[in-house]
């Protein structure tokens, strides 16, 4: 049976898939359970589909070698599978949306499979050992056999095409695509030498490949193609970066004009398994594929800034600069110099030669906007304008500057409440907004409590020299029931807290801050009783959340200021949140 007839319209007709009466069809949702089966199951297995519907794949299939290829959605063909004492023939398809597997079809031929197709478990067996240190599921594969035809491929390579994994699976790899007569697997197969970090031509786009021949016993028995970069200039800025650490290394009695900034963290540094925060993963590695502009919106303290080093880490420009500003803590009179640069004598007080600005220094990579609801409005017109016209124009000089740089904006307050009182430009908001991003506080996903803990355990260990394992139960509970106003930010405070005095393995109820304490029964004060506590969530369900936590958080802070007379550095330094983040929530309960 033809590989192409088995899959036709899988992504349109599945009802007509279903019906085959050629082969027996099983399909499948994201877990690998057995969503449909058509009428052949019991000439295979000798049951009915109605008994197999919901039950996982593994649960009913002897599926062996062929579940790493499952689980990593890729396509094959003629796969051997042993069912009893049958040697059958299966194919599968995955069903990929927006580069997330969400199932697939297992099609399983009725005749036994051909003596020749046995050397695709040996590709498999060796495919399988380098798993470990490949991701199948992103990176762009394709696996042939020592004859040349494509048995496997993801749809990460063929997105790179245009095309369709299956619409692949069965061709010759010098017929399979646009330039495919240029693909030297077949070359590398005769040679029997792996090319590591070639350039290559896919569809007209300039990529980084690696070819890898397949052996066994001597022989080749296939050859394995990866995509390890989708753009040559990401190798380009590589290369470019390592250029400016090794002259950075060198002695020089020239003055530096700049140094490129470097994220600090990615994607694994965000952490928690919350429903919440794995979607916003995977939303995130989705997003920061792209070019656009990106606006990341939460309460003082939930990382923002470390959302938008993962943002830059998964881009294609993470081999560029990232640059990071703070709107809100640099005076009005100095962030258009600090963001444009200056020219040699543009003002009185000038360094001399001038100075770069950020947006230069970022050129080819991303600027991290914090604060961006604190820019004036002259300032955001001119901030419009590189956004439109990607040009700026340093102080003092006459001349602009091109510029292509991915800006990431983020803000503690909802911006179109300032559009709509005038104070924050209506056609920026649109620029900036055009993927927004919500970080949620950390009182909505309180079950990361445990792992972030966890995080800073591990850090101030090695920061102190300390062997802490843990918190005693009564803290736990404490730290559990308390609201976090400042989020992971306070939560950083309170661990860091109670390493400055904690006294063996584990942290006790007396080691945690005093605000901390004074929540439990029996704490230092009244700022929180145990039955004031009792009826805040006893309205839980009967009143909006955020009006109960306004509450909560007024308490907080009037009890905070009274501890440092009215001091308000003291008081946000005591709560771990920024000065400006602790006048605006002021503002907000109309403490200020």
């Amino acid at each position: 049976m033809e590989f192409s007839r088995i899959v036709k319209n899988v992504e349109f007709d599945m009802d007509a898939l279903v019906g085959r009466t050629d082969a027996w069809v099983v399909v499948l949702d994201q877990h690998q359970r057995i969503v449909e089966s058509n009428a052949l199951c019991p000439e295979i297995l000798d049951t009915s589909p109605e008994a197999i519907r919901g039950k996982l794949l593994s649960d009913v299939l002897p599926v062996g070698h062929i579940a790493f290829l499952l689980e990593a959605g890729l396509c094959f063909r003629s796969q051997p599978i042993l069912i009893g004492d049958r040697k059958l023939v299966c194919h599968y398809v995955p069903r990929v949306s927006d580069r997330k597997v969400e199932g697939g079809v297992l099609v399983i031929d009725s005749e036994p499979v051909p003596r020749d197709n046995l050397s695709f478990v040996d590709l498999l067996d060796i495919v399988r050992s380098l798993s470990a240190v490949m991701d199948l599921a992103y990176e762009g594969t394709i696996l042939v056999d020592h004859e040349g035809y494509i048995v496997l491929v993801n749809q990460a390579f063929a997105d790179l095409l245009g095309t369709r994994a299956q619409d692949m699976v069965g061709k010759h790899i010098l017929k399979a695509y646009p330039n495919s007569k240029c693909s030297r697997l077949p070359i590398v197969m005769q040679t029997g030498r792996s090319e590591i970090g070639w350039p290559h031509n896919l569809n007209g786009r300039e990529v980084v490949v690696s070819r890898y021949p397949l052996v066994k016993h001597g022989r080749p028995i296939g050859a394995l193609g990866k995509v390890q970069f989708q753009d040559v200039e990401e190798v380009l800025r590589m290369a470019d970066r390592f250029q400016s650490r090794a002259q950075a290394s060198k002695p020089s009695s020239a003055p530096q004009v700049a140094k490129v900034g470097a994220f600090t963290y990615d994607i694994n540094s965000i952490i928690g398994h919350s429903k919440v925060i794995v979607e916003l993963k995977e939303i995130l590695m989705r997003v920061a594929e792209r070019r656009s502009n990106v606006l990341l919106v939460g309460e003082s303290g939930t990382g923002k800034e470390l959302f938008a080093h993962a943002l830059h880490a998964a881009s294609r420009r993470r081999y560029a600069p990232f640059i990071k500003l703070n709107c809100a803590a640099i005076p009005e009179h100095l962030l258009e110099s600090e963001l444009f640069g200056y020219a040699d004598g543009a003002f009185t007080g000038a360094k001399r030669g001038g100075q770069v600005g950020k947006f230069e220094l970022a050129h080819n990579g991303t600027i991290f906007l914090d604060e961006i609801s604190d820019m004036s409005l002259p300032m955001q017109a001119k901030l419009l304008r590189i956004l439109q016209e990607r040009e700026l124009t340093p102080l003092g000089c006459n001349t602009s500057k091109q510029v292509d740089v991915r800006i990431v904006a983020a803000t503690n307050v909802k911006l179109e409440q300032l559009v709509q009182q005038g104070k924050f430009r209506e056609d920026l908001y649109y620029r900036l907004n055009v993927m927004s991003l919500a970080i949620p506080p950390l009182r909505e996903r309180t079950e990361d409590i445990y792992f972030i803990v966890g995080h800073f355990i591990e850090t101030f260990n090695s920061e102190f020299g300390l062997q802490v394992q843990g918190l005693e139960p009564e803290a736990w509970e404490l730290i559990k029931d308390y609201p976090f106003p400042g989020n992971i930010r306070e939560l950083r405070n309170v661990v860091e807290s109670a390493f400055n005095v904690v006294v063996g393995p584990l942290i006790r109820l007396q080691d945690l801050p005093a605000h901390i304490r004074q929540l439990s029964p029996g704490g230092m004060g009244p700022v929180v009783s145990s039955s004031g506590l009792a009826q805040w969530k006893a309205r839980i369900g009967r009143e909006p959340l955020p009006q109960i936590m306004d509450e909560v958080e007024k308490v907080l802070l009037e009890h905070t200021l009274e501890k440092v007379q009215g001091n308000k550095q003291k008081a946000a330094l005591m709560l771990g949140i920024s000065r400006p983040g602790f006048y605006k929530k002021l503002h907000k309960l109309g403490m200020a």
